[in-house]
């Protein structure tokens, strides 16, 4: 009896506790964005979709079916076939497989040309899956439609290249450090341990 006593004040506490955490909570401002009415606020280094870019001055692609982004992709869900032209070349198709995408950004580091970035944005939600099988034009479409992110290849490049020492440097260090002793000066005498005493 006195066990059942027990579970009764168990249960009957647990109850106030959670009853208490609603009431705490019930004059509070919400705190959920309304997400689509309401535009969420990204934090700056937030990196999202994957797109492809345009050259700013020229219009043209900035991809040029390097295909280094393919491997070193590591689901192997990016695909590109190389165009060769006479100027340069262009990548003739480029296919990737979001659903599958770890979103390592391996491929952005490593692009030379700083074709594929990530974007400011997650919304790309559908409910058939092959919608999220991105070619080319769509990947495109997504650069021109979001706020990119902060990091491209050569930015993230440049943030792990160790730091070049500026060109006085190397002279100041030379002269700063000792001259070694030549041989017409006498050597100093080594200390002892056991020294003379008076």
């Amino acid at each position: 009896m006195a066990s059942n006593g027990t579970g009764v004040l168990t249960i009957t506490g647990a109850v106030l506790r959670a009853m208490g955490a609603t009431l705490k909570n019930l004059f509070r401002k919400p705190i959920t964005v309304h997400y689509p009415d309401k535009p969420r606020q990204y934090p700056s280094r937030y990196r999202g979709l994957l797109a492809l870019t345009y050259d700013k001055e020229t219009g043209e692609e900035n991809c040029i079916g390097c295909r280094l982004c393919e491997y070193v992709c590591p689901p192997a869900v990016i695909k590109v076939e190389m165009l060769k032209a006479e100027k340069r070349n262009y990548a003739k198709t480029f296919t990737l497989e979001l659903y599958a995408c770890e979103f390592c950004e391996l491929c952005v580091q490593v692009c030379p040309t700083d074709a594929i970035i990530m974007m400011k944005s997650f919304d790309l939600s559908t409910s058939d899956r092959r919608e999220m099988l991105l070619d080319k034009d769509r990947l495109h479409a997504i650069g021109l439609q979001h706020e990119p992110s902060w990091a491209t290849g050569n930015l993230l490049r440049d943030m792990q290249t160790p730091p070049k020492a500026a060109p006085g440097a190397a002279h100041g260090a030379a002269a700063a450090s000792p001259k070694p002793a030549s041989a017409t000066e006498p050597a100093a005498k080594p200390a002892t341990a056991g020294a003379e005493r008076p």
